[in-house]
């Protein structure tokens, strides 16, 4: 076994040899040739402490920064800003509701409707317009002016004894079937003139209408002719020659009337006007109910049905509410509308339209109606319904953010003395709901449990569009410190065309976003990374030197030292351990533009190695950390990018001495 390690160490020193000579004679050493003078000197380069200090090891992507709550970003221009992130969210199911709803519909009973259907002609024979004339039937005589009058009396329908009309109209054509032409034609239904022509010449017709209000009659519809006939001379009087009358009439409402009420089924329709906050196209009702009343205030038993167009079920059916009631009787039917769908009409001021219907049977006895206040009627009270969904236009909904808290990320530790100069608020919308909102943001910042700073973030007409972005400057208050909890909460109004169900939420994100145009309020010490150096097999190093090199191309001056130890622990931060410093310089300052380093500025110096430096490279290994330090400048405003770096590179050159007589 000893033998075998012998070889092994004799191998090892046997491969170092090769390598020291192929070294050598890469760097243009010249070999002994002399007996006895077989060993040289080799120079090495061992890197140590190389370290470079980027910004943009301290950044992250937004979605990084937005997901872990704060941190460092980077712009593609490689400007660096500090964003503190929080989630904003107001629920709009308990803000959206249909206002109360209070509507009146009264048909009022002045009249009733009394079907006449009439459609008749009528013929008045010169016999009956005049029966002197008609008399002389057959014979040729000089006629001179005379007077034609008649009047037909139609029966009224069965059950009917008297009425008088309040609306309808008569239909009439009047023929002059005279050999001559006739004057000061009139034409009365009753006592009332419903037409009147200036003349009639033979054979001529003339076609008009009329009004039959006021119109009275008993027992039988009275309808009478009266005219002036012009006469001649020679003419051959023929006693059924005639002026005929086609009277057509319809149903009529009556004012009064006796006798058998015919059946009634009348309809008012009305467009109640509804009072809403917002516009509404379409709502589907969560909950909510309609309390109807119908009311029978006349003499009659009536059946009352009040239609809402408006208002359809989920399965697709109009409501409708019917009930039978007696004289002076009234009922009252509650219905949910939970899953009925509201559509309002009209633009600027919107109703609903209301259907009352009465319908009332003939009775079997006469009666006599008079107009007076008799009535049926539907109230409709509609309580607060709350909605499930909705679609129309909002007007100023009012909107309540929860109140959030958030923990900021502690900065990387020596970076509290940054104090950012600009800070702004950025609102980003999450999810697109349409509309417009404006809202007041009361933002806090605290450190410790104590304010650091508060502001007050108003967003103006923000659309909530997808990744729509408004931009609030101006609150580097809130950044006075580095905070290390962020509060906010707030109120909104919500405008314009949307369409929601009850559960969406109005979503932003606040970002407070502080562009790294700073001022360094004390010493910025940025944490160093411990290394490990490794040298290797390098016991017969007998001198050397330290070549450091820096390159600095952040937008300040400062200090950079380097510390080793053989334990790792004692060359970490703080550990208040003995540790070595092999150098300990100040670094210049680059070329800076308006607060910007535009060149790195390069220093390079060198440090003989004394023997305890020597020794650590003697060693297996042994650990460094290189430390930058930035002290605080007042009044000066630095900009930081992420393209700004500080590059230490530390190089160990050290002389080897090759002894071939170790080889043996």
């Amino acid at each position: 076994m000893f033998g075998l390690h012998d070889k092994t160490l004799k191998r090892r020193r046997l491969l170092r040899l090769l390598c020291l000579v192929t070294l050598s004679i890469v760097s243009g050493c010249e070999i002994p040739q002399g007996p006895g003078e077989l060993y040289w000197d080799v120079d090495l380069n061992v890197p140590f402490g190389t370290r470079t200090y980027g910004i943009w090891e301290l950044a992250d992507p937004d979605t990084t920064l937005r997901r872990e709550g704060s941190g460092v970003g980077m712009e593609e221009d490689s400007s660096v800003y500090f964003s503190a992130w929080a989630n904003l969210s107001a629920g709009i199911g308990d803000s959206l509701y249909v206002r109360e709803i209070a509507l009146s519909i009264d048909r009022h009973v002045t009249a009733i409707e009394v079907p006449l259907d009439y459609d008749t002609l009528l013929f008045y024979s010169l016999g009956t317009l005049n029966p002197q004339i008609g008399s002389l039937h057959g014979t040729t005589q000089d006629i001179p002016q005379h007077n034609l009058q008649a009047t037909t009396l139609l029966p009224l329908p069965a059950g009917y004894d008297s009425l008088e009309v309040d609306t309808g109209r008569i239909s009439l054509i009047v023929a002059n079937r005279l050999p001559y032409s006739v004057q000061d034609v009139t034409v009365r239904a009753g006592h009332v003139v419903v037409a009147t022509f200036d003349e009639l010449a033979s054979d001529q017709q003339r076609v008009t209408t009329a009004s039959l209000g006021g119109v009275t009659q008993y027992g039988v519809f009275a309808l009478s002719l009266q005219a002036t006939g012009s006469g001649g001379s020679q003419i051959t009087i023929d006693s059924t020659d005639r002026i005929s009358v086609t009277a057509t009439i319809d149903t009529v409402t009556a004012s009064q009337f006796y006798g058998i009420i015919p059946e009634q089924t009348v309809t008012r329709d009305s467009a109640l006007a509804i009072e809403q906050q917002h516009h509404i196209d379409l709502v589907v009702i969560e909950s909510g109910s309609m309390t109807i009343t119908l009311g029978n205030h006349t003499q009659f038993a009536d059946t009352v049905i009040l239609k809402i167009p408006n208002l359809v079920s989920r399965l697709n059916d109009t409501l409708v509410v019917s009930r039978f009631l007696m004289p002076g009787d009234s009922d009252v039917v509650v219905i949910p509308l939970a899953q009925y769908r509201l559509r309002p009409e009209g633009d600027n001021e919107q109703t609903i339209t209301g259907e009352l219907t009465s319908h009332t049977p003939s009775p079997d006895d006469r009666r006599e109606f008079v107009s007076g206040e008799e009535r049926v009627f539907g109230r409709i009270q509609i309580e607060r319904l709350s909605v499930e969904y909705f679609d129309g236009s909002l007007n100023n909904l009012e909107l309540t953010f929860d109140s959030l808290s958030i923990d900021i990320e502690r900065p990387p530790q020596g970076w509290e003395v940054v104090r950012p100069l600009e800070v702004e608020a950025r609102i980003h919308v999450d999810h697109g709901i349409g509309g417009v909102l404006s809202s007041d943001v009361d933002a806090v910042t605290w450190l410790n449990g104590s304010q650091v700073g508060t502001s007050t973030i108003h967003v103006e007409n923000l659309e909530l569009e997808d990744s729509s972005v408004t931009i609030i400057p101006g609150l580097a208050d809130l950044l006075a410190e580095y905070p290390d909890l962020l509060t906010a909460d707030g109120n909104a109004t919500l405008s314009g065309e949307v369409a929601v169900f009850n559960n969406t939420e109005v979503s932003l994100a606040l970002e407070l976003r502080a562009a790294l145009a700073v001022i360094i309020t004390d010493t910025l010490e940025p944490v160093g990374t411990v290394e490990k150096v490794e040298p290797g097999d390098l016991e017969d190093i007998q001198s050397g030197e330290a070549i450091i090199t820096l390159w600095n191309h952040l937008p300040v001056g400062g200090r950079c030292y380097l510390v080793a130890d053989y334990d790792s622990l004692n060359v970490i931060e703080n550990s208040e351990a003995d540790v070595d410093t092999l150098f300990d310089v100040n670094i210049p300052e680059p070329t800076i533009v308006s607060g910007r380093a535009v060149n790195a500025s390069r220093y390079q110096f060198s440090i003989e190695l004394n023997e305890r430096w020597i020794n650590y490279f003697k060693s297996d290994g042994f650990f460094v950390r290189t430390q930058i330090q930035v002290d605080a400048i007042d009044g000066d405003t630095l900009i930081v990018h992420g393209s700004d770096y500080l590059n230490v590179h530390a190089l160990a050159k050290v002389r080897y001495t090759v002894d071939p007589g170790e080889v043996r």
